[in-house]
């Protein structure tokens, strides 16, 4: 029979089983978890080749670099998507600083088109432009896949 000495008793027993339960509930799901929080890591890939052969003439005021597009095993590397081209521009008139870091800026994204057949038949890539005169230039050439890019390129250093 239900009395109110049982009822008490009762209420105190679902009491203690709540938290009893509640407490093994925590603990379980705190094992389960998978472990240090942190930023997600993107799966490895592998960097593409460097650009080691960038040369440059001026004809007029324009410059022409060009370059060869990296291969692995006499083909283009796989994946490669295209190039950036960086630039450094400083006037003749500040000093030169031999210590100073060089600061560079993105002037052009040259994809690599596969309908650009005649581009990769030569296995070489071509970037044009206006230079101002009082200006020490120098650029640099970075090849990138989706997500990776290469090392920097051998730099062009000059005086226009």
């Amino acid at each position: 029979m239900l009395t109110i000495k049982n009822l008490k008793s009762y209420q105190g027993f679902s009491k203690d089983l709540i938290l009893q339960s509640s407490i093994l509930i925590t603990f379980v799901l705190s094992l389960s978890v998978c472990g240090k929080k942190a930023p997600p890591i993107p799966p490895s890939q592998i960097q593409p080749p460097a650009v080691n052969d960038l040369s440059a003439s001026i004809d007029g005021d324009t410059l022409k670099m060009t370059w060869t597009i990296p291969k692995e095993k006499a083909k283009v590397t796989p994946g490669l998507s295209g190039f950036i081209v960086h630039r450094s521009k400083m006037p003749l008139s500040e000093s030169d600083c031999k210590n100073c870091p060089v600061l560079f800026k993105r002037v052009a994204d040259i994809p690599i088109e596969v309908k650009a057949s005649e581009r990769l038949e030569k296995g070489s890539m071509t970037y044009y432009k206006t230079l101002e005169k009082g200006y020490r230039y120098i650029y640099k050439v970075i090849g990138y896949t989706k997500g990776v890019t290469s090392s920097d390129s051998n730099y062009v250093d000059f005086i226009y």
